[in-house]
């Protein structure tokens, strides 16, 4: 093994990276590497932040400790199981948009966290999956309640789902623990992650001039359309209509209709179990950062 990094880093196709007391992470970011892998655009080339580094590690740590999973390691086998074996429909992903100068992407499962299929599932049965959220040193559970907003479609799409919450201190156990509840407290209530007939011409409208506001051609503004659109930006705002909006921009009024509900189609309860896992694992060489 000390061969290969010493040959990978004479070849620059890796870089160490020294950390306290005196411990080296290597990271290999040459992209032939990435090729064979068919993911040359895979964001791990790129040098990250210590946390980030850490939050990385922490992940494969929870992967090595619990090698009996079946895991669905990258971007693309994610997105074709659930898209494909489970029938999801793609907009329920959770996604991110990157924009160049001539287009944008999308991204899903950005934050790569482990997404793992039980080994022996029932027969007869879709397995059931599992998400892991990594918390790396975090002080507050913001950026939980972030993951939670974001994944909330896919939940919510799921018969069932299972949320390991991963951390090397149980701080925050309890606290993401509440957090989980109250999500799927929240998924009984009326038009979760769906809209509701009587909504779907003002959505539309509302996204056409959301459009034309966010390009800055306010020629057909009035005084009265320019107050209904801040009016109702108010209301069409947070992480579920966000999603539903950038969808719109891509495929167009499909983007609503196809997730239109009546009125009197009743809510479902989110079936998903949530579990900690803490990883006895010192991560010193880290010091004392923390996240918010």
């Amino acid at each position: 093994m000390a061969q290969l990094i010493e040959k990978a880093l004479a070849l620059n196709h890796a870089r160490a990276l020294t950390y306290h007391p005196k411990t080296n992470i290597y990271h290999l970011y040459t992209r032939p590497f990435y090729e064979v892998l068919g993911q040359v655009d895979n964001r791990n080339r790129r040098q990250r932040e210590p946390l980030t580094i850490k939050n990385k590690l922490m992940g494969f740590d929870y992967v090595l400790t619990h090698p009996e999973n079946r895991y669905l390691a990258t971007e693309q086998e994610k997105v074709e199981y659930l898209t494909g074996a489970l029938q999801l429909p793609q907009y329920v992903l959770p996604t991110k948009l990157y924009h160049s100068a001539e287009s944008q992407t999308a991204r899903y499962f950005v934050e790569k966290y482990p997404i793992f299929l039980p080994p022996d599932p029932p027969a007869g049965q879709p397995p059931v999956v599992s998400f892991c959220f990594v918390d790396e040193g975090m002080t507050t559970l913001s950026r939980f309640a972030t993951f939670l907003a974001q994944y909330e479609q896919l939940f919510a799409a799921l018969a069932q789902f299972r949320l390991i919450y991963v951390a090397a201190v149980p701080t925050l156990f309890e606290g993401a623990r509440r957090a989980f509840g109250r999500l799927v407290n929240r998924s009984a209530e009326p038009a979760n992650g769906m809209v509701q007939g009587g909504e779907i011409a003002r959505l539309l409208d509302h996204f056409a001039a959301r459009r034309l506001y966010e390009a800055k051609d306010l020629a057909g503004f009035d005084r009265d359309k320019l107050i209904r659109f801040r009016n109702e930006r108010e209301q069409f705002s947070g992480a579920k209509y966000d999603a539903i909006y950038d969808r719109w921009k891509r495929v167009g009024d499909g983007a609503v209709l196809e997730i239109s509900a009546p009125e009197t189609k009743p809510p479902e309860r989110m079936c998903g179990t949530f579990s900690t896992c803490l990883l006895e694992i010192s991560y010193d060489l880290f010091g004392t950062l923390t996240a918010f």
